[in-house]
């Protein structure tokens, strides 16, 4: 049983971490490129409230997963490693829990993306079963429908979901390699209203990219931005998922994932030659939306135990003018963005709990 009423832990002063986080941003960093109009993340957002996530003890958070702030001003979470979604109010209480592994009716392999439609219902994605969960808005369960592709992530746009699943990759098999699939489709409560977006390169020219790139997407009203993540710009769609434009300009410091010959990796030995091709070089990791401005951020390969991709810097532009206002704000050590909405989501550890999320709001128009 959850116990609403014990006290909560761990919430920092502002002044207190926003001191913190100049201090560890700085020093992180070595010969970063100049930025905008400002340098360290304290200089750029106003630090507001830091939670610890409240926990069950008989349902601990494994490890902070898919972030997605609700119209209410609470947020969900998924978990990376349990088939469970948990959903908070805006001061991290927890409110109600989903998910069990299985492959019944309203049962989870993994969850792959998560979302909140308009009218409240939650969509949980799950790629291994190829399926679509509908959940209330109390996390209980609503529907279940099957999907004609693998859906790898999701975002809502109205009621609708915007989903990443190439067409008929499943049908295609080694012909795929061949062909540019178009990547996002607009899932209706009818099926599919149109796909857009087509992969950026032909599997056979870009060796092993396939296996190494992915591509972050976030929706923000009638306009979707997506981006390929071993490569600037970030292309711009309509609700229709017509092309409208592209934002970005890599900074001096971004390191692209070169164009691998076929054999670069030795057969049998990727997972022991990876670290010394891929380390040091950039990503766009994510993408996030602060009210009028865009935040990309960009990701490192590291060679430490599992060879991870960790979020290093952010560059912010203004949504509307497609100007680059900050570039290569550092992010704290081990740290990663969530997710955007009212504030810029930040985990502040994602090492060992207790997991603090940090709302971080642009100084420019932080949310009254």
């Amino acid at each position: 049983m959850i116990d609403l009423a014990r006290e909560k832990v761990g919430v920092l002063g502002t002044a207190a971490f926003g001191t913190v986080l100049a201090a560890v941003a700085c020093a992180g960093t070595s010969d970063p490129a100049p930025p905008l109009a400002g340098g360290s993340l304290d200089q750029v957002f106003e630090t507001g409230t830091v939670i610890t996530l409240d926990e069950d003890p008989q349902d601990s958070i494994a490890m902070p997963g898919i972030f997605e702030e609700r119209g209410d001003g609470g947020f969900l979470l998924s978990d990376r490693q349990l088939p469970r979604v948990r959903a908070y109010d805006e001061q991290g209480w927890i409110e109600a829990a989903f998910g069990r592994f299985g492959e019944g009716p309203f049962e989870f392999r993994g969850i792959d993306g998560l979302a909140e439609v308009s009218s409240g219902r939650v969509a949980v994605l799950d790629a291994g079963q190829g399926r679509l969960t509908y959940l209330t808005g109390r996390l209980l369960p609503d529907a279940v429908v099957r999907l004609p592709g693998v859906p790898r992530s999701g975002e809502s746009l109205g009621e609708d979901l915007l989903l990443l699943m190439p067409l008929g990759e499943q049908a295609e098999g080694v012909s795929r390699f061949f062909r540019r699939p178009l990547l996002l489709q607009r899932w209706t409560p009818n099926g599919s209203a149109w796909s857009a977006y087509r992969l950026p390169y032909l599997p056979i020219e870009r060796s092993y990219w396939n296996s190494i790139g992915r591509f972050p997407f976030v929706t923000a009203g009638d306009s979707i931005y997506i981006a390929f993540s071993l490569r600037y710009p970030v292309a711009i769609l309509n609700a229709a998922g017509d092309s409208v434009g592209e934002i970005g300009v890599p900074p001096v410091s971004f390191n692209p994932v070169p164009v691998f010959e076929s054999g670069a990796f030795a057969p049998g030995a990727y997972a022991n030659q990876i670290p010394d091709l891929l380390g040091g070089h950039s990503t766009i990791s994510q993408i996030a939306v602060v009210g009028s401005r865009l935040v990309v951020v960009h990701g490192r390969f590291g060679s430490e135990v599992g060879f991870t991709e960790y979020h290093s810097s952010l560059d912010i532009y203004d949504r509307h003018t497609d100007g680059k206002l900050y570039e290569d704000v550092p992010l704290p050590e081990n740290s990663r963005v969530l997710g955007g909405g009212r504030h810029l989501y930040l985990l502040q550890d994602t090492r060992f709990p207790p997991w603090r999320i940090v709302k971080l709001s642009l100084r420019e128009e932080s949310p009254g």
